[in-house]
């Protein structure tokens, strides 16, 4: 299973032909990802994935120097775990 990255999704067609996926907006002039939708179909839920999707995600803004705006409690809780500096802030910047 490849995970695929595009200007506006992170996503991953599954065995079962479903997509899982991460929808983002990003404002370039800020440097910021903002992570809107964390997706996993329920049936392929607890496997892992979301957290490969919220990896990729992460490499994507380290390759392109972007902080991470997570409107999504899932990319957020993931965020706070593995990555805090990578949170973007109003008050921080």
């Amino acid at each position: 299973m490849e995970i695929k990255v595009s200007k506006k999704r992170i996503w991953i067609e599954l065995e079962t032909g479903e997509e899982a996926f991460i929808t983002f907006g990003i404002d370039e002039e800020k440097k910021v990802i903002v992570v809107s939708t964390t997706y996993v179909p329920e049936s392929q839920r607890g496997k892992g994935i979301a957290g490969k999707l919220s990896a990729k995600l992460v490499e994507f803004a380290n390759e392109n120097g972007y902080k991470i705006y997570p409107l999504c409690s899932y990319t957020e809780k993931y965020l706070k775990r593995k990555c805090p500096e990578l949170i973007f802030s109003a008050e921080r910047g």
